[in-house]
């Protein structure tokens, strides 16, 4: 089904994601953009400026989330920042895993059901996926994608064998990205083109 993907040049996909948070949303809505780092830090800067000027905004707000930071932010913003830290230092992988895994829900949860917010940007999923949380923790998105509200994830990958792999220019980072958040016959996944 790798035909059902396009592969568009960066002006096209903002195109089309302009065109799709634009009209109304019933069921549910995830958009996916993909590429290698090379390709895809460019096209995050140019999205993000268009985010941050309101491009996508004609139904409501749409908000740009970079991950990693928004975690740290949120960690600290609830008291959790250095009780995190301790459970990295002390290598209390699996409470740190879920202590991130209730952060990222917090987070987007809170984020998407303000009245005014239409949808989401999300990018840099490092932080999730080196601690292993991703596969379980990012299908999240799929369940907040409803009733309007539209998320669109950007993801460092490559498609092969009909799957997506993030990290894929690293073998030893190499993860497989969860197939729930791949709408394959919608039109909404998009590989960046050179």
């Amino acid at each position: 089904m790798e035909g059902e993907i396009k592969r568009l040049p960066a002006n096209e996909i903002l195109q089309r994601l302009a065109t799709l948070f634009e009209i109304p949303a019933h069921d549910r809505h995830v958009y996916c953009v993909f590429g290698p780092y090379s390709r895809l830090a460019p096209f995050q800067a140019r999205l993000r400026e268009q985010v941050q000027a309101g491009s996508f905004n004609r139904l409501g707000t749409v908000e740009y989330l970079s991950i990693n930071r928004a975690i740290y932010h949120q960690l600290k913003q609830k008291g959790q920042y250095e009780r995190a830290g301790a459970l990295a230092d002390n290598h209390h992988d699996e409470q740190l895993r879920r202590l991130l895994s209730e952060t990222f829900r917090d987070l987007i949860t809170s984020r998407i059901e303000k009245p005014d917010i239409v949808g989401l940007v999300l990018a840099d999923f490092e932080l999730l996926y080196a601690y292993d949380i991703g596969n379980n923790d990012i299908s999240l998105v799929r369940q907040v994608a409803i009733n309007g509200k539209r998320v669109c994830l950007l993801v460092p990958g490559a498609m092969r064998d009909g799957r997506l792999w993030i990290f894929d220019e690293d073998p030893q980072a190499r993860r497989e990205f969860p197939d729930p958040l791949i709408f394959r016959h919608s039109g909404w996944v998009f590989e960046l083109a050179d």
